[in-house]
């Protein structure tokens, strides 16, 4: 009696170690904001940066001097209203992240000058009769389209979030918003409609797009607050690459195979994202396209932000996908500890070496991921690695790819 008794206490400690799917329960906040930050989130936010102490100092002084430029008559607003996708997403991300970035500034200063710009940009955005997004040539970048809509228009979100929860966005511009989001949401799903039907453009089964994909769809269900999309989004026996999919899909575990066409057949670790693949030059999987070589880390640090993206829009609407395992083991705490190192060391030849070469990504880099681990270490504060990442960089000097300050929305001490 006693030996089973300890066998069904272990049964249950097993079953409680991973969440599974049926314990992420999908309620959206009923209150702005609640796709990144909170109401706590922004007031530690306005503390750390009032308290006068590092990384915050410095972090707003460089970020306020960025924003003030978008009050500038200088800076102007340009709305794409074309049918080129790679134009729009140049423009639409520009533009967005100074409204988000914007929106921000108004929460941690209170003046109503960034909020009224955030507004002014986003209102010109929707003001088209025909919206943009509308229409996209398929035959420009026609695997590309869901992606580049899902990531530009991210910071929009974003910064409507953040004014909506002052109540400073008019019904008329909610209402438009809405119907802009709406066409946005057909295209994201056109276009991973397009990986479906074209066999994942040679088997690419796992990787950034969707992952875009999927983060888009929920950012776009939780600010109009649609259940069933962002159901469809995590956890969908309608969708083949829900969130959750991605996660089991995307991160690998010591041992599984990657992407098939790998010229060299070097190990998978455990916390590797499939996207290593981007090391290589590879074509021939659309037309004439061949991926530029040596980018591994920067591909993997992309979906390493998309899929917490998603993790922190999960946060505020009972989705807790930070502690979410999957049944082999996949979970998002594993790419933040795996390439740690490379960013602490700054060598990409470590583990192995399959991204010798691509030191540029972790050094140099403009596009350099260090800030990741800023949202990783909020999240995984006992992560000892994650704190030595940012003691290893200059906090606060970059802003990560849609996400924007997180220096200042989510950086903690690290001492």
């Amino acid at each position: 009696m006693k030996s089973k008794l300890s066998m069904i206490i272990i049964f249950l400690a097993v079953c409680l170690t991973t969440i599974s799917a049926q314990d992420l329960k999908i309620k959206i906040c009923k209150e702005y904001p609640r796709l990144i930050m909170s109401k706590q989130d922004i007031s530690q936010m306005r503390k750390n940066i009032k308290s006068g102490d590092e990384p915050w100092k410095s972090t707003w002084i460089e970020f306020k001097s960025t924003v003030d430029k978008y009050l500038s008559p200088s800076w102007k607003i340009n709305v794409y209203k074309g049918n080129d996708v790679t134009v729009f997403y140049k423009k639409t991300i520009r533009d967005a992240s100074a409204a988000r970035d914007l929106a921000l500034a108004y929460h941690i200063t209170k003046d109503k000058k960034y909020a009224e710009k955030s507004v002014q940009i986003m209102e010109a955005w929707i003001a088209p009769d025909t919206l943009p997004a509308s229409y996209f040539d398929p035959e420009i970048a026609y695997p590309n389209m869901g992606m580049m809509v899902a990531r530009s228009t991210f910071p929009f979100l974003y910064a409507y979030d953040l004014l909506m929860a002052d109540k400073l966005v008019s019904e008329k511009t909610q209402k438009r918003f809405a119907e802009w989001m709406r066409i946005c949401e057909v295209r994201i799903k056109e276009g991973a409609k397009r990986w479906e039907d074209n066999n994942f453009f040679d088997k690419q089964y796992y990787q950034n797009h969707l992952v875009a994909d999927a983060m888009g769809l929920m950012g776009i269900g939780i600010i109009l607050n649609d259940v069933n999309l962002v159901q469809y989004a995590v956890d969908s026996k309608d969708n083949n690459r829900d969130v959750l999919d991605l996660i089991e899909g995307m991160i690998l575990i010591e041992g599984q195979e990657p992407y098939y066409r790998e010229p060299i057949k070097l190990p998978t670790q455990t916390g590797e994202i499939m996207d290593r693949y981007r090391h290589y030059e590879i074509g021939g999987q659309w037309q004439d396209y061949v991926t530029s070589p040596n980018r591994g880390l920067q591909y993997c640090g992309l979906s390493t932000i998309l899929l917490m993206i998603s993790a922190e829009m999960g946060r505020n609407n009972g989705i807790d996908l930070y502690n979410w395992k999957a049944k082999t083991g996949e979970q998002i705490k594993l790419p933040l500890s795996y390439y740690a190192d490379f960013y602490i060391t700054k060598d990409a030849s470590i583990k192995g070496g399959f991204y010798k070469g691509e030191d540029s990504w972790i050094n140099v880099n403009e596009s350099t991921n260090y800030s990741i681990w800023e949202v990783g270490y909020s999240r995984y504060p006992r992560e000892k690695k994650f704190a030595e990442v940012l003691k290893s960089n200059k906090r606060g000097s970059q802003e990560l790819h849609l996400l924007g300050p997180v220096t200042l929305t989510h950086g903690k001490k690290t001492n």
